[in-house]
């Protein structure tokens, strides 16, 4: 994933994760990988893309099954 400098990485992770969802890569109720496997997949600090995470789970875009990952929302 290439980063643009105009706007922070959390939301730049934020925004790809909505873009994989609009596109029908990410369905409602598909676990998505974890915070460190992404933060690996991807090249940046697991405390970034936790970052990420938080803000999609308040706005109920994913949410956390605890013990076991996240996941898309059904209505997301």
């Amino acid at each position: 994933m290439e980063f643009s400098s105009n706007k922070s990485i959390y939301m730049q992770i934020c925004d790809a994760i909505c873009e994989q969802i609009l596109s029908g890569e990410l369905q409602p109720e598909a676990r998505i990988m974890s915070v460190r496997e992404y933060g690996a997949d991807i090249g940046v600090n697991p405390n970034t893309v936790m970052r990420s995470y938080e803000k999609l789970t308040a706005e109920g875009i994913i949410y956390n099954r605890r013990g076991i990952g996240y996941f898309i929302s059904p209505d997301a």
